[in-house]
């Protein structure tokens, strides 16, 4: 997905969490706007460190994507897991706030998955009922944003990308698929938890969207579309090219300690709205993928949505806007 990106005009963004995933392409696609900050540039356990960091820095707006995302090591650490998804997230709120800068608060999917019988996508004020310590955890960090006047809360699922180095097993879902195809010929995958698995630099350029629409409040941005991981997995073989056999099991039959939601697709007519765009098909990220691993993809399986790659041609969120 391209686009081409002006700098923010009237002032610099904070990234938090700036070495992963979804962090650094935020980092990329600003460029000289964005204020990096990895775990050794700030502990966010420590609030006089965030409060002294983010008054000296007064930066238009604060993209918070650091997080405890150990899902099944939260069961056993919920006090860790607890202090970096919510008691940070209050932190930066309250000194966002006194700096008038914007807080985007980035969010998961897992907020949802007690409603077992559900089969339509979430809205954003459908009431959440996490089944995980990890998703009770992003929950309260979600109401601790809300303690900033300026706002915004992503809710996303499913997070992917390309790493330079090639697929590290472990990294993420295709990486990991990636990585077995290359000492295997056949995988048993998980079929029975439906979302949208979600291709960073697509998400990461429609946060980008959201705050050069000045949108407040919360807002749900995934791919379109929806698929279990056993589809995840049988599309990126296909498209890879990958003679490699999917077997479908149920979620009893994958060992975690941990419930994960069966059903947790994320509605984004919201999103939409407030940008005018659409972000591309699920079966486009795994072309995306693909393509910036350096593989020739086969084309996705099913189109991508009309408007599904509009240039962002100004971006502006100054703490007067």
């Amino acid at each position: 997905m391209t686009s081409s990106l002006h700098a923010f005009p009237l002032g610099s963004v904070v990234i938090t969490g700036a070495g992963g995933q979804l962090g650094s392409e935020l980092v990329r696609l600003l460029g000289s706007s964005a204020v990096p900050l990895s775990r050794t540039d700030l502990d966010l356990r420590d609030p006089l460190a965030i409060r002294d960091t983010i008054s000296r820095l007064h930066p238009a707006a604060v993209i918070n994507c650091a997080a405890w995302t150990a899902v099944d090591a939260a069961e056993q650490h919920a006090d860790d897991c607890f202090a970096v998804n919510a008691t940070a997230v209050g932190h930066l709120a309250e000194a966002c706030a006194a700096t008038g800068s914007r807080l985007v608060q980035v969010s998961t999917d897992y907020v949802f998955g007690h409603d077992e019988q559900r089969s339509r996508p979430y809205l954003e004020d459908d009431p959440p009922a996490p089944l995980s310590v990890y998703g009770a955890s992003k929950l309260a960090g979600e109401q601790a944003a809300r303690g900033c006047p300026r706002h915004l809360v992503v809710r996303t699922c499913g997070l992917y990308s390309a790493a330079a180095n090639g697929p590290v097993r472990g990294r993420n879902f295709l990486d990991t698929m990636l990585a077995l195809a290359a000492t295997r010929r056949d995988v048993r995958v998980v079929a029975d938890q439906i979302c949208t698995p979600s291709y960073v630099p697509h998400v990461a350029l429609g946060i980008l969207r959201l705050l050069a629409a000045h949108a407040q409040g919360t807002f749900h941005v995934t791919n379109a579309g929806e698929t279990s991981w056993f589809g995840l997995a049988s599309e990126l073989f296909r498209q890879a090219g990958l003679p490699i056999e999917v077997a479908a099991i149920a979620s009893h039959e994958y060992p975690s300690p941990v419930a994960r939601p069966r059903y947790s697709v994320l509605d984004t007519s919201r999103f939409a709205a407030a940008t005018g765009s659409h972000l591309p098909s699920w079966t486009e990220g795994v072309s995306d993928y693909l393509q910036a691993s350096g593989r020739v993809a086969r084309s996705p399986s099913t189109p991508a949505p009309l408007d599904s790659r509009p240039e962002l041609e100004r971006i502006s969120c100054s703490p007067s806007s």
